[in-house]
């Protein structure tokens, strides 16, 4: 028999408590004019966020506070957002918490970063962890959501290696997150997973402590899938400035190796889109003639949506299981040269083909939405593109994509949360001889897990509803132990 636990990646929500989660920031950014105010996001800590590269060289547009402002204008077009940095070059933890409450909260902050992970190396690691406990004290007391952020990757440090002094410090950081309970941005996870796929720590890093562009692009999207669990939604998503825009590749990887991207051209773009755009003259890598795209999606992973911009095309996939139920709507606010018509989706049962028809935007972004993502579950989408008009072409802007439990055989096992005011419940289809079992944990510790209810040895396949019916005023996590025959 085998005992196992479902990814809490992809199963790991929460019932959080007003300042610990984005939901409230979210509200706020999705407000429309006039409505709507400035949202304030403040990135504290040392060099890294500050933007140095090669010091003394300064790149903001190049490190991660600014990728993912990127990210967040895809999410929110309509948003007004203000990135802060009051990070500065060479401080430890310990002289930050000093000066957290008075450069940090006259911004008025509506999300804080903080990352110190590098420099706290050279200091006692209890007299770290209580400057961290006072930054993160003096945020929950003003209820501002933090996000704890542990280190990126330094070319004297092996995060393989758990005795290494920056392993030792992203390991407190974690602890610090769950006990504290607020967000936690893993950016050491995704480094270390980078490296076990074949990237050389050196194309991560610009000098010795401090990350490339390709670095920061593993960070950035480790900070926004830490704001999209903050919502409750265990998924991710990759927008056009992540990716190697330099027309040098044509391959790219998502930092959690879930999506992989092929185009048969190399990969292009300026500002928040990806693909050539503007006129015959910068199309050299656009899709816009005998060009594909393949998208690799990992055992555990399907495309839930993607975004367009400065498109008039035809897009035919291939590569679902069944029909993904695509829907075309306009994000953007202008409806002039056509935006206001948001296109067609048409699926072809008989070849398993989704063509997607559409017409010029004006510039504004497009989001192609599927309802029945587990479609693509695992699978390799092709793109292909096409178009009737002269100029047409083809730029892409972001890819949301979700993550799902482990497979059993070739069967997608992915499990949601029902939340009601006296209950949370998991709704699923189990496997006949298997047993399930719902757990709960406050701090997500590994001896704090506490076993709720559970289901089997089930007689046949059938559908299994798991329910927590105890108080749920305080913030839970929660997954499913599953026993196999």
């Amino acid at each position: 028999m085998n005992i196992f636990h479902l990814s809490l990646f992809s199963l790991l929500f929460a019932l959080p408590l007003l300042g610990n989660n984005t939901i409230a920031i979210d509200a706020e950014l999705k407000k429309l004019w006039p409505a709507n105010r400035t949202v304030n996001i403040v990135f504290h800590g040392h060099s890294v966020p500050s933007g140095y590269h090669v010091t003394p060289d300064v790149r903001p547009f190049e490190s991660y506070p600014h990728l993912f402002f990127v990210s967040l204008k895809n999410r929110y077009p309509n948003a007004v957002i203000n990135i802060i940095t009051t990070a500065i070059g060479g401080e430890n933890s310990i002289r930050g918490a000093t000066r957290f409450a008075d450069d940090v909260f006259p911004h008025r902050p509506d999300l804080i970063f903080i990352d110190y992970g590098l420099n706290d190396r050279a200091r006692p690691i209890d007299e770290v962890e209580t400057a961290w406990r006072s930054m993160i004290s003096e945020a929950k007391t003003a209820n501002v959501p933090l996000v704890l952020i542990t280190p990126t990757g330094a070319s004297n440090a092996d995060f393989s290696d758990p005795a290494d002094p920056l392993s030792i410090r992203a390991a407190l950081i974690r602890r610090l997150a769950a006990e504290e309970e607020v967000l936690l941005a893993d950016v050491s996870a995704a480094w270390l997973a980078a490296l076990n796929s074949g990237t050389p720590q050196e194309d991560l890093l610009s000098q010795g402590n401090h990350p490339n562009l390709q670095g920061h692009r593993i960070a950035s999207q480790v900070l926004y899938q830490s704001y999209l669990a903050g919502l409750g939604e265990p998924s991710g998503s990759v927008a056009a400035a992540e990716f190697p825009r330099d027309r040098s590749t044509n391959t790219f990887t998502t930092a959690d190796t879930l999506l992989t991207f092929t185009t048969s051209n190399l990969f292009s773009g300026q500002g928040n889109f990806l693909g050539d755009s503007g006129g015959p003259s910068n199309r050299v890598n656009s899709w816009d003639g005998d060009e594909t795209l393949r998208i690799d999606l990992a055992s555990n992973a399907q495309l839930s949506s993607f975004q367009t911009r400065w498109t008039v095309a035809n897009l035919t996939i291939t590569g679902f299981t069944s029909d993904p139920k695509a829907s075309i709507s306009n994000t953007g606010t202008a409806a002039a040269n056509g935006a206001g018509n948001p296109g067609s989706a048409t699926w072809n049962p008989e070849n398993s083909t989704l063509v997607l028809n559409l017409p010029w935007d004006g510039g504004n972004v497009r989001s192609i939405n599927f309802a029945n993502p587990q479609a693509s579950t695992g699978q390799t989408l092709n793109l292909s593109f096409s178009g009737d008009a002269p100029g047409w072409q083809a730029s892409f802007v972001s890819f949301d994509y979700q993550a799902t439990a482990p497979t059993t055989g070739n069967s997608p096992f992915s499990v949601p949360l029902t939340l009601n005011e006296d209950s949370a419940s998991f709704t699923f289809n189990g496997m006949a001889g298997t047993i399930y079992e719902m757990q709960r944990s406050a701090s997500m510790a590994p001896d704090s897990w506490i076993a709720i209810t559970a289901e089997g040895p089930l007689a046949n396949d059938q559908i299994v509803i798991l329910t927590d019916r105890s108080p749920l005023e305080q913030r839970q996590f929660y997954r499913i132990a599953i026993t196999t025959p």
